[in-house]
């Protein structure tokens, strides 16, 4: 029986395998899930025994690519989050691989510093022009922030996968990593193995049968895990996975089994460049479309710009959220010195141990609550009161005081902290700090669209990008011609489009009312959608820049007498002219150029003229054919999914392979929900 397969070629297939389930596992149920705005919160609960929560509807995951000094496949790592709200003794996660690779835990923590340091932010500033006539009415608009990002529920799994073996199963390896009790098997008797899931409690359906008759055809391993005995749910960490590779994948028609509609997909990647996105599109918001007046509060969400801007892209796109140096995560997951493992194991009674765990700020991770009801257990007596968990180790001094403590393991308590929660946090850190380079990509995606697997690799020329967003909101006071309340607003992007937002009034009481961005919400979401190449800036397959600047200057065509009394200044109206997907250019930067002719469609372009002025006729060169196929359909030939990218799988057996994975999930529904527009 051939156990090992080449490393080259086993990669890609294992990532599409273990993330297929991954996938399905995460967004099966959301019902449960505690949230507060985002991956990380803006402030501690009261309570420091209270972990911080998270919401999560849609798939967190974060690759890192680390270079072989030999030349080899670069070392591939990806950190799941995974968060489960079931039955502990339900909870299972098995899948086919083509290779055995290696199992850790991980932080959640990873996820909640890198959210917090990558978010989108949208920040304008008030300018106030001129003498505003007294008395001066209230100001701008006050926010609270930008777009946060997404998070998460479990699913109730399946019955755990037991031990034990049938006849011809071989266990390659077994234990326990983590919470997990993990096996990674193999058998050349399809037989015998479909008897070892069903005595592991796997329903082996018809259509699982003859995919496992394959896999095992292929030399397949598979890997299982379920919790340990006495295990809850809260103490499920995330799973790392370690092998080689070239691209990272997240296979998304599996997920599309149990999906929700508008469906948050969020990646990082530390590496050392940029990374993008292959077989789906890269898309540019357009930042006229932004609610700058509301601090970017239609960015994000299932029907937000993101969601928008990857419909207009065929629905299958992202958005780079920020691209630049990792040491913006510097520190954000472990700080040297804050957590003092020699200061625990010295405390001598629980009060004063939980103080330590509280000044060195333990006390909010998920896993704290679990492990102290394990080392230091509530008393019998304080139990039957209906006191919490977190009720009662955040009063523990007075609880010592009132009543007698079963026993306590405050040694084991610090070994198990060392394991579960400062180690993890610690590789976690070391994974950022030797990648140089960090990117955040975000989508919304239905189960309709999940029709093919993203790839991402690393993109040679590609810019950096920023996850602060700034704008002028410029008020328009004059020579004391109005009051501040009454005055024209106007915003200034940093790209130099301008927008009325505002008319204004010469009443003396205030009436203008809120400036508004009603006017630009007929914009086109997307400026720009590239399929990037490893070098350059790769095809634009879309390019709408002609039809906003035409829709700006139309806004901006509402707003006469501003225009006359604060002309906008020539050129601002529209970007400089670009090749487009159809062949136009935005006019702009005075009489913008028009692009050349579009990859995709090849017909000379027209620029379209500014806000402010008219842009220059664009040039008569014929644009070469496109490369890149239509909107919908693959950009590289890849059979359609990860488990094609290898020689491991062909176009059909890579539909079947993300599949089966799916098939033991018996818990799981299909949700065919169509998208929401």
């Amino acid at each position: 029986m051939n156990t090992m397969h080449d490393s080259g070629r086993s990669t890609l297939a294992t990532m599409a395998i273990l993330f297929g389930l991954a996938s399905l596992m995460l967004v099966a149920s959301h019902g449960d899930a505690s949230a507060c705005g985002g991956l990380f919160c803006n402030s501690p609960p009261a309570n420091p025994f209270t972990p911080l929560p998270v919401a999560q509807n849609g798939e967190n995951v974060v690759f890192s690519f680390t270079p072989d000094p030999a030349g080899g496949a670069p070392t591939l790592q990806a950190h799941i989050q995974i968060l489960y709200t079931g039955d502990a003794a339900k909870f299972s996660w098995v899948v086919p691989v083509d290779a055995a690779p290696t199992l850790s835990t991980g932080t959640d923590r990873l996820f909640t510093a890198l959210g917090g340091v990558t978010t989108p932010r949208y920040t304008p500033t008030y300018v106030t022009d001129g003498t505003c006539l007294p008395p001066p009415g209230v100001g701008g608009t006050t926010g609270t922030g930008g777009f946060f990002g997404t998070g998460s529920a479990g699913v109730s799994g399946t019955g755990g996968a037991g031990g034990g073996g049938g006849g011809g199963v071989t266990v390659i390896s077994q234990g326990a990593v983590g919470p997990f009790e993990t096996a990674v098997v193999t058998s050349d008797d399809p037989t015998a193995l479909k008897t070892w899931l069903t005595n592991a409690g796997y329903v082996v359906t018809d259509q699982a049968s003859g995919l496992i008759d394959m896999y095992v055809r292929e030399n397949k391993f598979f890997v299982a895990l379920k919790l340990l005995n006495g295990v809850g749910v809260q103490s499920i960490q995330p799973i790392v996975l370690t092998f080689r590779g070239t691209e990272a994948c997240v296979p998304l028609r599996l997920t599309a089994i149990a999906a929700n509609p508008n469906m948050p997909v969020l990646v990082w990647v530390l590496s050392s460049m940029r990374v993008a996105p292959r077989a789906y599109y890269e898309i540019k918001i357009d930042e006229a479309r932004i609610d700058w007046v509301n601090y970017g509060s239609n960015y994000g969400g299932p029907t937000g710009l993101v969601s928008q801007a990857a419909d207009e892209a065929g629905g299958n796109a992202f958005v780079t959220e920020y691209a630049g140096a990792s040491s913006i995560a510097r520190a954000t997951v472990y700080v040297n010195g804050q957590i003092n493992l020699t200061s625990l194991m010295m405390a001598m009674t629980p009060p004063t141990y939980v103080q330590q765990l509280v000044s060195m700020g333990l006390a909010s991770d998920s896993l704290m609550l679990p492990l102290l009801t394990k080392y230091i257990p509530m008393p019998d007596a304080v139990a039957s009161m209906g006191i919490t968990p977190a009720q009662f180790y955040g009063n523990i001094s007075s609880y010592w005081q009132q009543y007698a403590f079963p026993p306590y393991d405050l040694a084991g308590l610090t070994q198990a902290i060392s394991d579960t929660i400062v180690t993890p946090r610690i590789n976690a850190q070391m994974m950022i700090d030797g990648h140089p380079y960090l990117t955040r990509l975000n989508t919304f995606i239905s189960p309709e669209e999940m029709t093919k697997d993203p790839f991402f690799f690393e993109a040679r020329d590609l810019s950096a990008v920023s996850s602060n967003h700034t704008a002028v909101i410029r008020v328009m006071c004059g020579n004391q011609d109005y009051m501040y309340c009454n005055a024209p607003m106007r915003l200034e992007l940093s790209d130099g489009r301008m927008a009325w937002l505002r008319a204004g009034s010469q009443a003396t009481t205030c009436q203008a009312g809120s400036p508004s961005v009603a006017g630009l919400s007929g914009l086109p979401a997307t400026e720009i959608a590239w399929a990037r190449e490893q070098t350059g800036e790769g095809t634009r397959v879309l390019d709408n820049s002609a039809a906003i600047a035409a829709g700006i200057a139309a806004n901006n065509a509402r707003f006469p007498k501003e225009q006359m009394m604060y002309p906008i200044p020539s050129g601002t109206g529209g970007s400089a002219g670009v090749a487009g997907a159809g062949g136009g250019g935005a006019g702009g930067g005075g009489a913008g150029t028009g692009g050349t002719g579009g990859a995709m469609l090849g017909s000379a372009g027209n620029g379209a003229g500014g806000s402010g002025v008219t842009g220059a006729a664009g040039s008569s060169v014929t644009g070469a054919a496109g490369s890149s196929v239509p909107i919908g359909n693959d950009v590289a030939s890849r059979g359609g999914g990860c488990g094609c990218a290898t020689g491991g799988f062909g176009t059909q057996s890579g539909l079947a392979a993300i599949g089966f994975a799916g098939l033991f999930v018996v818990s799981l529904r299909a949700r065919g929900r169509r998208r929401r527009r």
